[in-house]
Parts: C-alpha cells; structure tokens; sequence
C-alpha cells in the first residue's frame, strides 16, 4: 500500500493544481485511499485480526506519505494556502480512511465470495451516484461525497465556496463509518443491535433534512431562500424583494424576454424545440450565492437538469444573462440525458456566438488581434489547436478568455457561413466531417482564412487581448485558491456594509489597509463613504498620497469629485479628463458619463448630490430643487433611470436641449449625441413609447455608423429592434 502511495504521489507532482496540497488534490488522495485503505484493512481482518483501532490506526498513518510528497512539491509549486489544505487532508482522506476501514469491517464480516470486489464495487458506485444524484437532479454546483470528499464549486470560481454542509455531510460520513463498524459486530455475534439502530435513525435524519443542512439544494428551498417571484410569458424569477426593486426586477424580465425572442429568431425554433418555462434565479451578493449553491461569482445554466434554469448574480445580471440563455436553448441539440456537447469548446463557443450585440470587440476582432500580436502566445489558428480546445482538459486548462473567443469566433462563423441547421446538428457529437461533408482542419483553414479576410478590427480590440488574454488559467496560477488578508478583510467590510454595519465596515478596512496600503479597491470603499458622509478633505488627504501607480480610475474620479465639491474646479476637471482617457473605447457610456461629471465639475451643489449615499431616486428629486439647467436636467433622467423610474426619465429627457455644453468639441458633441440617444431609447421603450423608441434607435444607429463605431450603433440599434418586437407581440397577442 506504501508503494501504491508513493506511486500516486509522483503521478501527481507534475500536474498543476493537484500537485498543491488543497481541495483538488484531497480529493484525489481520499479517492485513492479508499480502495488503498479499504483492501488492506480488509486483508487484516480476513487473515483474522479483530482489533479495529489498530488497523485504522495503520491506515491513517500510510497516509502521510502522499502527504509528505504534496509538502515537499511546495518547491516548485507554491502554495499559500498550505494550512487551508490540511484541514482538506483531514476532511478528505482522513475521514474516508475511516469510512473505508469500518466497510471493510463490515464486508470481512459477511462471508461473501468476493469481498475485494465489493469494497471496490461500492467505491465505485459511491463515486459516481454522489455526482450524479447531487448535480443530476439538483440545482446546485457542488457535490459532497463519501469516498472523494467533494467538488465546492464551478472551476472557473477562483475563490473556494466553503459551506457548513461539508462538515455536516464528513460528519455523515463517519456516521455510516460507525454503522458499518457495529455492524460488522452484529454479523460477528457480538450486540450492537441498539446503537446500530439509533446511528440508522440518525443518518435518515440528516438526509431528511438535508436541504437545511446545506448537504443538497432543492429547487424549492432556493426559491423559499430568495422569496421573490416575478411570471413573465416564459420565465420565473426568482430574486430577493428585500435587496432588489420590483422595478429593476421587472426591467430584467424584460431582458429575459427580449433575449429569448432574439435567439428563437436566430434558431429559426419550431415549438418541439423550444424549452418550455425557464427558471431564473437571481442572487444578491456572491455570499448568497456561494451559501445556497456553492457557485460564487459564476453564472451557470444546468442543462441537464428537467427544468430549464438560469443562475445569476444580480450585479452581473445584465452583462451574463444572454450567454446563459444560449446555453438554455442548446438543450435539444445535445447528448441524451446531459442536454450538452461532449466537447466544452463548443457549449461555450456556441453561448458566446449567440450572445446579444454589444459595444465591446466582437469575438472575430479578438482572435484577428491575438493571432497577430506578440502580446501574447496562447492563440493559434491551427486545426490541431482548435481541436485541442473542443476537449474538457483542453478548454479548462486553458486560459479562459482565449478559449471563449476562439470556440465563439469559430462558432459564429459556421452559423454565419452554413445555417443554423447545421450547427444544431454538429453541436452534440462535434461530428464535423459528417455534419458539414468536410474535415475541421478544412473548416478551420476557412474560418482562419475568413478572419484574415476582414477590412476593419475594431479598435478596442486590442485593449481587451492585452488586459483579459494573457490572464493565467487556475492551472497556470501560483496559489490556487489563495485569498490574501486584505481581500478577505474587504469582503467582510462589504457583508457589513449590506447588514448596514457602520463601525464593522471601518474596521475590516483599516485592517485591509494595515494589511495592504494600497489596496486600491479598500481605498475606493473608503473614499466613497467619505464622500457620501460629506469629508471630500478627508477624501484627498486619503488619496493624494497614494502613489500613482496605484491610481486606478475609479479612485481618480474620486479625487476630482473631492477636488470639485471643495470648489477646486481646474483641478478637478484635469482629473476627470486623466479618467476618461482610461476608460476603454468599447465602454463609451461610461467615458460619457465621466465627461458628464466634468461638465458639473463647478456645481459643487449638484456634485454634491450625485455623490451623496441616497438611493437614484432621492437624487433625482434633490436635484429637481437645482433649477432648469440643461446638466441638471440630464443628470436628472440618468439618476430616474438608474431607480428604473423610466416614464419620469423619459419626461426628463424630453425636456433637455440638443446641446447641454458649448464648449464641448465636435467629436465630444458627436459622442453625446449618440449615447444620449441610446440613453434615450432605452428610457422611451421601458415608458411604453415604443414609436418614439425606435426613431431615437434609429437615429443614434445612423450617428454612430457615421462615425465608422459598428459595435456600438448595433447597440443602440438593438433598442428600437426591442420596441418594434413589443409592437409585433402586442398586435398579436390582440
């Protein structure tokens, strides 16, 4: 069993992520150690040994070895979570030697033919029904089992989602360890009877009341949990009416619909293809989500499950909710039982090609960049390398990022090229030559060839491949899983901030700040309550000191929100503008914005509304007490906008004049013109105004093609597209 140990520990030293001592890793060991355990233990007990606690005793021992291989990999892959991963040894392998121990136990008891072969069956059997119970017919991202230990959570989740029900359910486990123990007594004719009886009784109530126990999640419990139910025509939402507006509620609904709409167009759906009513739950903080269904920043989309489903945080809501509604759709195009491709690459490539339009660089322009640059090595264009990425090891070993691009680029151009009909069929074999009568080498020369063929690459593009491409995988990472103390104080600081926890939110950010001092997103938290509490000196003498490299824009626009509420208006607005020139060119609200503020940079009065910690409404109202300005005005809408007040956005808008700053240059007047539209479309189609919608949608379009920017005139096209499928589906539903 040693040499079974050592063996294991070799195999894994290469391998990253399971060559640090942490959940993975654990979980690789418990598995092994199981049938490593269980055999030898059981060999012990036919030879006729009775003594239990000795033989474990043994057991348990044996597993220093891997242990002491996984210590000794920390000299070339380090790990900072070292005394994290211990607790994960003991919860996995240490209990599961246990577990193994008292089935041997038990087995040796029993007489049968082939005791080794059971244990292994069982092992087996445990190994698999766990996972396929757990995440077959429950709407939840982690699974915890007897023989493995666990998986927590969605790979792409960097930080691990650690939940009571772990240690309820190892604390099952060496529950059934007792029982099989005793039992293994009784078959020996030696009592137990009683206690064997009151461990069953006891086991059956923790499964009993597992859902509370955090060991499974029930649909049923996630929407107690929530409380919230919004019916649409084909979703339900689910979604906390104490943190989120029925307003904004009713807007994401609204997205849900138009999104739907959209794909069954580009899948030309009949009605057998359709999903039916699709759940979509909706969580509002990354805790909740973790707590509930062990995914804590990841969107997710359950194929596999009976019933149509969507999980979203809220605050990721609207950038996340088209991508996993493809996935909702690509359900009667995969493989029986799993609703899904085999091949990763294309579930999300799929997601990705049919994701809505945005202002951001499509995946065509990403790839032609990554392809080209040297900022970057991890992209090629290749058949064996696209083929590599369709794999599960390939896609998740991957840089996230890049993958994504490449399978959505490659996807989009066979839908584009060939039809939707054919990529339903490829999508759950992957069986290209069958589906499309030619080899993917050739299909990918003639993607790779299309690409190359393009006249224009947006200009963003660039800044995207440069920031998100080279963003190491959890394989390539040194530390996996590591949450340093000034992340984890930060996190705390904003759950106190939620229960409305003044002097807990003060604390866990000086302790962030002792622990990083320049921790820029703990700086920002700050300043922005200073600012809110009506302390823009406080605010400078915070940031003005803090080095300029660790100057990110949000504190920048900090500091000349500081700088314009103490009158200093020059100052501020060179602060404003060295904002703005951070901003990336496919976020131009946001650029918009930022000049907006710069605009007000000497109203002091109005700064010192929008900056105060009132809710959108409040500030709206305070600033109608601000007179008949034209940047009032406009800062007037936006914030109804942001309460999803859209009919008094919409009244507001229709009050502020063509130009709201003189001095602004001709490309400034450009860039407001279309984004006021587009600001302006979206308020007049959520009032209702559907005509006045598509005009503004209309014109904003022709402004922002004008100006050669595609990406973001589909956008503001999009609008007018919504307001004229509403027309469509209120004249028919007549």
């Amino acid at each position: 069993m040693g040499l079974a140990y050592v063996g294991l520990g070799l195999a894994l030293w290469p391998i990253p992520l399971l060559n640090v001592l942490q959940v993975e890793a654990a979980a690789v060991v418990a598995f092994v150690a199981f049938f490593a355990a269980g055999w030898a233990a059981l060999a012990h007990f036919r030879a006729g040994s009775t003594a239990v606690l000795p033989i474990l005793g043994r057991q348990g021992l044996m597993l220093l070895v891997p242990l002491g291989m996984l210590s000794v990999s920390t000299l070339w892959a380090p790990n900072c979570t070292y005394g994290q991963g211990l607790l994960f040894y003991a919860l996995f392998p240490g209990v599961t030697v246990v577990f193994a121990v008292g089935v041997a136990y038990a087995i040796s008891g029993t007489g049968v033919a082939h005791p080794y072969a059971l244990l292994g069956g069982i092992g087996i059997l445990l190994s698999l029904a766990g996972p396929i119970y757990d995440l077959g017919f429950h709407p939840q991202f982690y699974t915890y089992n007897h023989v493995f230990g666990g998986v927590l959570g969605p790979i792409y989740d960097e930080q691990l989602a650690v939940r009571w029900g772990l240690f309820v359910f190892r604390g099952l486990t060496l529950l059934w360890a007792a029982g099989a123990l005793l039992l293994g007594r009784v078959l020996r004719g030696r009592g137990g009877h009683w206690r064997l009886a009151m461990i069953v009784l006891s086991i059956a109530g923790l499964y009993a009341f597992s859902a509370a126990l955090g060991i499974n999640t029930t649909e049923e419990h996630l929407q107690a949990e929530l409380g919230g139910h919004l019916r649409t025509a084909h979703f339900d939402l689910y979604y906390d009416p104490d943190r989120h507006s029925r307003r904004a509620v009713e807007a994401l609904a609204d997205d849900h619909e138009a999104y739907y709409a959209r794909l069954r167009r580009e899948l030309n759906l009949r009605s057998d293809e359709e999903p039916g009513r699709i759940q979509s739950y909706l969580y509002p903080n990354p805790d909740l989500k973790a707590q509930l269904t062990g995914a804590r920043y990841t969107s997710v989309s359950p194929v596999w499950l009976d019933q149509p489903q969507v999980h979203l945080l809220r605050s990721r809501a609207e950038a996340s909710l088209g991508h996993e509604l493809a996935h909702v759709v690509s359900r009667p195009y995969g493989l029986p039982g799993l609703r899904a491709s085999w091949a990763p690459g294309l579930v999300e490539g799929w997601a990705v090609a049919f994701e809505p339009p945005s202002p951001m660089p499509s995946s065509h322009d990403l790839v032609r960049v990554a392809a080209t640059t040297d900022t970057t090595t991890a992209l090629s264009l290749k058949a064996d390398a696209l083929a590599h990425r369709l794999t599960p090891w390939g896609f998740w070993t991957g840089r996230g990022a890049v993958s994504y691009a490449t399978m959505g680029s490659f996807v989009r151009f066979l839908l584009d090229e060939y039809g939707a009909d054919r990529l339903k069929r490829v999508y759950a074999w992957g069986n290209f030559e069958e589906v499309y009568g030619r080899p993917l080498a050739a299909l990918v020369r003639a993607w790779a060839a299309d690409l190359q063929q393009a006249p224009l690459v947006a200009r963003a593009a660039h800044e995207v491949v440069t920031r998100q491409f080279t963003r190491p995988s959890l394989f390539e990472t040194d530390c996996p899983h590591y949450v340093p103390p000034h992340r984890r104080h930060l996190q705390a600081a904003r759950r106190a901030q939620r229960r409305g926890d003044s002097l807990q939110v003060e604390k866990h950010l000086t302790a962030a700040l002792d622990a990083e001092p320049r921790y820029a997103a703990a700086h920002g938290v700050r300043a922005q309550r200073r600012l809110a509490d009506g302390r823009p000196r406080a605010v400078l003498r915070q940031l003005d000191t803090l080095a300029t490299p660790y100057q990110t824009t949000t504190l920048i626009l900090l500091r000349a929100d500081a700088r314009g509420l103490l009158g200093d208006t020059t100052s501020a607005r060179r602060l404003y503008d060295r904002a703005m020139a951070r901003i990336p060119r496919y976020v131009p609200e946001t650029q918009m914005r930022i000049r907006l503020r710069k605009s007000i940079a000497h109203r002091s009065a109005v700064l010192r509304v929008i900056t105060s910690g009132a809710s959108a409404t409040q500030q709206a109202r305070a600033l109608d007490s601000l007179g008949e300005g034209r940047r009032v005005r406009v800062w007037q809408a936006l914030q109804y906008q942001r309460a999803h007040r859209y009919a008094r956005a919409d009244s507001v808008w229709r009050r502020v004049p063509p130009t709201v700053a003189d001095e602004w240059a001709r490309n400034e007047q450009d860039r407001w013109r279309i984004q006021r539209r587009a600001w302006e479309s979206e308020a007049a189609y959520r009032a209702g105004h559907r005509a006045r919608a598509v005009s503004l949608a209309r014109e904003g379009a022709v402004l922002a093609n004008a100006r050669g920017a595609q990406a973001w005139a589909e956008t503001v096209r999009g609008w007018g597209r919504r307001a004229n499928w509403a027309r469509t589906r209120a004249k028919s539903s007549r």
